[in-house]
């Protein structure tokens, strides 16, 4: 069995709800999570784990129509639980049912993977199942597992008050990427020797997310120029496809004004008006909201201790991987169109060492998230302040937070240390302070490469 990387805690709570299933009585655990962050991974290996004790059953529920669907579902029990399932079975409730009277003399667990998609092959699942659900739960010991990766669909499914199993699921789980730690990890695993500048660009062109480290670390692509080479081997490439294909799911029909949204961000409009401006468009708020709210794929940041409400915002794309596609993949298909893919690779060459600076601040914060020793973490800024001299000046602090004890931090992050200006860094604090944090000592420092 190849190395299993983190998931600790997911993987406890699959098995205390597993565990309360087959002393008990049934349970459903919702999964839900990026595409390629692994969540069928983690479900094979709890199948895995309890193999000996009970059996698992693995059904994907892929775009065919729902008879073909349920006879794949039905050779899976006939040969996972050695159970009869009569020909004559060729709907998901009838093969439901079935599973569920099997559930009251024995344990099992059953897993159905990209649950959203019975939307398109046959919306009515979700009633069959929620009515046989709340017949049956009570008196059967099945736990069942549901993902999805269209996050705007497992809401609607299972949060929407006017859906079906709205309020059914026992668990809901979603699975985030890993972990600076964890990348860390796996980095060392395959390359002893790495340097801090082999682990930005992993975490620069991945975010993390388990199969796109998979597939480099596979390929031997340890150091950036060779994850770029990767990205670029064709114009058919993994990578190269990747983004459009998950957002498309997201978006359908509508993805052409969202794509135009998320490509100006990534070039670094980051504020409506901006974004408005050199889109050549107006109101853009309800899409961006939506893009924010329905989807998580953009959220707004605000200077730390701004009001909710304050209209001081800049958006940002959550996604590094997004980030990265928007930032090249997209903006440059025309390369991609004439299979120009020499041009495209050396254009990221030769901005890497610009683009993955911003992603050394997000890997500052996200390190400091997952320390849980801050009770607040973001930026601040400010337009038109004054310096020492008495001119107008912009002020900008990268990373200011405030301790479980109170303490109030601000750094300065740059990729080498040599550029850290610990004097113009304390004149934005005193601006900061003027504001914010008053009478309050506000510890300095900076941050680089060195500090990962």
């Amino acid at each position: 069995m190849k190395k299993f990387y983190d998931r600790e805690q997911e993987m406890a709570r699959l098995r205390d709800v597993q565990r309360q299933v087959y002393d008990d009585c049934s349970r459903l655990v919702v999964l839900t999570g990026r595409r390629r962050v692994g969540k069928t991974s983690l479900v094979y290996r709890l199948l895995q784990e309890w193999e000996a004790e009970a059996p698992g059953l693995y059904f994907f529920v892929g775009r065919k129509t729902e008879a073909v669907l349920v006879e794949n579902f039905a050779e899976e029990v006939r040969s996972t639980l050695g159970e009869f399932v009569p020909e004559g079975i060729n709907t998901m409730r009838g093969l439901m049912q079935l599973l569920l009277e099997i559930g009251k003399r024995r344990k099992f667990t059953v897993f159905i993977d990209e649950f959203q998609d019975w939307d398109i092959v046959n919306a009515g699942v979700f009633s069959d199942i929620q009515e046989l659900w709340d017949r049956y739960k009570k008196e059967t010991r099945v736990c069942l597992i549901v993902s999805g990766s269209i996050f705007r669909m497992m809401e609607k499914i299972f949060k929407d008050e006017q859906q079906p199993l709205f309020g059914r699921d026992d668990c809901t789980i979603r699975l985030m990427p890993f972990s600076t730690t964890t990348i860390r990890e796996i980095l060392a695993d395959h390359k002893p020797d790495y340097t801090n500048e082999d682990l930005l660009a992993l975490w620069t062109i991945t975010g993390g997310v388990a199969r796109y480290i998979e597939l480099l670390m596979n390929n031997g692509c340890t150091d950036a120029e060779k994850m770029i080479r990767y990205v670029c081997s064709s114009g058919d490439s993994f990578f190269v496809n990747e983004g459009k294909s998950i957002l498309i799911q997201e978006f359908g029909r509508q993805y052409g004004t969202y794509f135009s949204i998320l490509g100006q961000i990534a070039r670094g409009d980051v504020s409506q008006s901006e974004i408005e401006a050199a889109l050549g468009m107006k109101s853009l708020g309800g899409q961006l909201r939506i893009l924010e709210e329905n989807y998580a794929i953009i959220r707004k940041k605000r200077p730390i201790g701004a009001k909710p409400g304050s209209q001081t915002v800049r958006f940002e794309i959550e996604d590094n991987f997004f980030r990265f596609w928007f930032r090249y993949i997209y903006r440059y298909s025309s390369l991609i169109e004439i299979q120009n893919m020499k041009a495209l690779e050396q254009i990221m060459i030769d901005d890497y060492t610009t683009f993955s600076g911003i992603a050394l601040e997000r890997w500052f914060r996200q390190k400091m998230m997952e320390s849980c020793q801050y009770q607040k973490i973001g930026g601040w800024w400010k337009s038109g302040g004054k310096n020492r001299k008495g001119n107008t000046d912009d002020f900008e602090i990268d990373i200011v937070t405030e301790t479980l004890n109170g303490d109030v931090e601000a750094y300065e992050v740059k990729r080498n240390a040599q550029r850290y200006n610990p004097h113009r860094l304390t004149e934005k604090v005193e601006e900061m302070k003027r504001h914010l944090f008053k009478g309050k000592n506000v510890a300095i420092k900076g941050l680089s490469m060195d500090d990962m």
